[in-house]
């Protein structure tokens, strides 16, 4: 190993997110907990945000022309423009540092991450979607998702940043009501299209139509197709909490057919980002529908202990059982 490569291994997490962060705004980033704002500039950016307020109106001149803006007070009007551009700014900052806040705290207890840089094009793109972003519950999401990309780069697309940053917070609440529903296979992110998904757990057509709007999930209901292979093994369905084994009992057992919503690729990584916990009798339920559809199949179920880059860690009680 080089003396760069060691270097870049003993960096940590929050040295690389710095790092990224001072890269991509053009200042010295520190995290909240040791950045301090002086009580001038607390009460200097007060003191904009007032100004701005009390000062909003411009002066409009009406005459036969039409409608235009008075300017023989020139020197006002400019300051105010001032303030206001000022106060934008300065807002952008804020904005931008509290998604950086957010994605250190992800980053807290995390013990290694890439040695890869972060694409720079990527950073830019990424803190021009997040500096207009004040809510709170959204800066969370785009916190991890910066976290993400330290962790391992090439992790979120432009195409997703330029989704996320396009939806509404209605949009973002309807994703985060589908999301708990999602099940895992292999690399595809799908949701059981069942009477008892519509009826019994109220997920509607109208909210994968919007998703689909978004450009995070297909609203046409499609077949997902499991196959078993030649050799007749196991696969698995399963969340962040509920691993579901589905075995095959002969050679003759047919191909799994599901009817299902499927997440495209923005989709699955925004899956990722907001990190919600799945609903487990929804999982159950959906293991049962597949194993009473399904021929020559045995299903379990069991609650998963731990999620890591070595694999799902899971306990040998089939739920399933005592249903």
């Amino acid at each position: 190993m080089s003396v760069a490569e060691i270097v870049q291994a003993l960096v940590s997490p929050a040295e690389k997110l710095i790092d990224a962060v001072s890269g991509a705004i053009g200042k010295a980033y520190e995290p909240s907990h040791i950045r301090k704002m002086a009580d001038s500039k607390a009460y200097e950016l007060q003191q904009i945000s007032d100004a701005v307020r009390n000062n909003s109106d411009v002066p409009i001149v009406y005459n036969s022309t039409g409608v235009s803006i008075d300017t023989s007070n020139f020197e006002e009007i400019t300051k105010r423009a001032s303030s206001r551009l000022a106060y934008q700014e300065i807002t952008k900052q804020q904005n931008i540092e509290a998604v950086a806040d957010n994605a250190y705290q992800e980053l807290e207890n995390v013990a290694e991450v890439s040695s890869e840089p972060v694409n720079r094009d990527w950073m830019f793109r990424f803190f021009n979607s997040v500096e207009n972003v004040s809510d709170k519950e959204l800066q969370k999401i785009w916190g991890r998702i910066l976290a993400g990309e330290i962790k391992s780069p090439n992790t979120y697309s432009y195409r997703t940043l330029e989704k996320l940053k396009n939806m509404t917070q209605q949009e973002v609440e309807c994703f985060r009501l589908v999301a708990p529903f999602a099940l895992y296979q292999n690399k595809n992110r799908f949701i059981i299209n069942a009477h008892f998904s519509r009826d019994k757990y109220g997920i509607k057509f109208d909210s994968i139509m919007k998703l689909e709007e978004c450009g995070l999930m297909l609203s046409r209901s499609l077949y997902y197709y499991i196959d078993f292979g030649e050799e007749v093994e196991p696969t698995s369905i399963f969340n962040n909490k509920i691993y579901g084994m589905i075995e095959p009992t002969n050679s003759n057992t047919p191909r799994i057919e599901l009817p299902a919503y499927a997440f495209t690729e923005s989709g699955k990584q925004l899956l990722d980002a907001i990190c919600l916990e799945a609903n487990e009798p929804y999982t159950l339920d959906c293991l049962e529908y597949i194993c009473k559809n399904s021929k020559n199949v045995k299903v379990t179920a069991h609650r998963i202990k731990s999620i890591s880059k070595c694999g799902i860690d899971y306990d040998n009680i089939d739920i399933l059982k005592n249903r």
